[in-house]
């Protein structure tokens, strides 16, 4: 009789699905934005410079992703196709936005659309087209793959739930990408075209940040920072 643990076994073979690697993508992306917001943020580093490093490390990842999935530039949205549509079909939202945040800054008698205003118009467009490429690009994508095509509005809706979350917990600020991320998210699925996604972002936080007063925007700050603004 041969002994037990000396017969040949068959190497490992477990590995994990394509849509579990997918879920960690996500989820991955997600809690780098987090740990920035939340653990390297309170304990304010000397050396600021590593608070980018679990951003880099997430943007590498989502290159990676995109390469090994075989997704373009084009096919994400850094094109020049669908521009106009996107813009024709972000204009009566935007107009909507505009209006109600101006009405709110003048009865509220906090508007100020001075210097800072026309500054972010100018500083805003670059990091307005780097969120929208990660709520659209990666997240929203990644969430098609997880969930499949006959629940479009569950991964709209969940894209911009996942982008509002990483805003907490500035509650005006959730309420606000929350809506926004709902709108932009649509829109992609219509006329995937990040560069018109990015130009309404950075416009609509302008005229948010000109409008709204600051009591109730606090800063605009997000995580732990938020908390330092609180009165306990």
């Amino acid at each position: 009789m041969s002994d037990p643990q000396s017969t040949p076994t068959s190497p490992a073979t477990a590995h994990l699905s394509l849509r579990t690697v997918t879920v960690l993508e996500v989820a991955s992306v997600i809690s780098s934005v987090l740990l920035i917001a939340w653990g390297l943020n309170p304990l304010q580093l000397q050396q600021r410079w590593i608070e980018v490093v679990p951003g880099g490390l997430a943007l590498l990842l989502m290159i990676y992703s995109h390469r090994l999935r075989g997704e373009s530039p084009s096919e994400l949205g850094f094109t020049v196709n669908y521009f106009g549509r996107a813009m024709r079909l972000l204009l009566l939202p935007m107009l909507i936005t505009t209006a109600i945040l101006l009405g709110i800054g003048y009865f509220a008698a906090s508007l100020n659309f001075g210097q800072r205003f026309w500054l972010s118009l100018v500083a805003l467009p670059p990091w307005g087209l780097t969120q929208q490429y990660i709520l659209q690009g990666f997240i929203y994508r990644r969430l098609h793959l997880i969930l499949g095509e006959t629940k479009s509005a569950t991964v709209i809706f969940l894209a911009a739930f996942l982008f509002a979350l990483v805003h907490a917990p500035n509650v005006p600020l959730l309420l606000l990408t929350l809506i926004g991320g709902l709108v932009w998210t649509w829109v992609y699925t219509r006329a995937p075209n990040l560069f018109a996604l990015g130009l309404s972002h950075a416009m609509m936080s302008a005229i948010a940040m000109s409008s709204l007063p600051a009591w109730f925007l606090q800063s605009m700050s997000i995580g732990y920072k938020h908390l330092i603004y609180q009165r306990f």
